[in-house]
């Protein structure tokens, strides 16, 4: 092989390799907020994942938190939440996923819906995801009534 077929295998090996461990190396954030709308509304969550425990945590109206890592093919998050309702006096609760890579499926609905800026909010109706695309927030999940 000539001397430009070398540097040109060269140049194309070098530009793979930065792609993929660029890719591998992106960071992620999740966020979680409490929006609730009601007096005093605390809201505790644990997240966590198959290799990472995040603790248990709880959040004041009007707070937010926020974790990062970075995401790999069979990356999975999800969070248990709870909080009281003052106005109905029930706890509400879910178990829901804030981030996966699992499926095809999920990498594309992440990919899509908040590449690698996942935000969430709280509410006293749902946990809602934000569409940064189209710049909403949509109700992805319901409350649990205990």
């Amino acid at each position: 092989m000539g001397t430009t077929a070398n540097l040109f295998l060269l140049l194309l090996f070098s530009v793979l390799v930065f792609r993929r461990s660029s890719a591998l190396s992106a960071t992620t954030t999740v966020h979680i907020q409490n929006d609730i709308e009601s007096y005093e509304a605390d809201l505790f969550y644990h997240c966590m994942s198959n290799d990472d425990d995040l603790g248990k945590r709880s959040l004041n109206q009007g707070q937010e938190w926020y974790w990062e890592f970075g995401a790999i093919k069979k990356t999975h998050f999800w969070c248990d939440f709870r909080w009281y309702d003052n106005g109905d006096y029930h706890w509400k609760s879910g178990t829901f996923t804030v981030y996966s890579r699992r499926s095809v499926e999920q990498r594309k609905f992440y990919d899509y819906v908040c590449g690698t800026d996942c935000k969430w909010s709280a509410r006293r109706d749902g946990l809602y995801i934000y569409y940064v695309e189209n710049r909403v927030w949509k109700k992805i999940n319901e409350w649990h009534v205990e």
